[in-house]
């Protein structure tokens, strides 16, 4: 482990290694502790806007069950069957 006491007590808390890179499981380090809950919570407002952003970045209308429309778009005419 190696950062301290904080680490060892999130890493009995939360029965995880945090500083563990969950995607790569590389070593990370512990940059800061913010303690005053005014900072908190502008950071955690800030979180919240960016995934609300972030998840109607990725919303698009449904597929139109009209057919093709716009420009480039032309009717190509259905080929008739032949009676033998």
């Amino acid at each position: 482990m190696g950062e301290g006491p904080t680490a060892a007590l999130l890493q009995q808390i939360f029965e995880v290694d945090p500083l563990a890179c969950p995607t790569c499981r590389g070593p990370m380090r512990i940059i800061a502790c913010i303690t005053q809950a005014s900072v908190i919570d502008q950071i955690l407002a800030h979180l919240r806007t960016r995934a609300a952003t972030a998840a109607h970045a990725d919303a698009r209308s449904p597929p139109s069950t009209r057919g093709p429309s716009g420009l480039g778009a032309t009717r190509r005419p259905v080929a008739a069957h032949r009676a033998r």
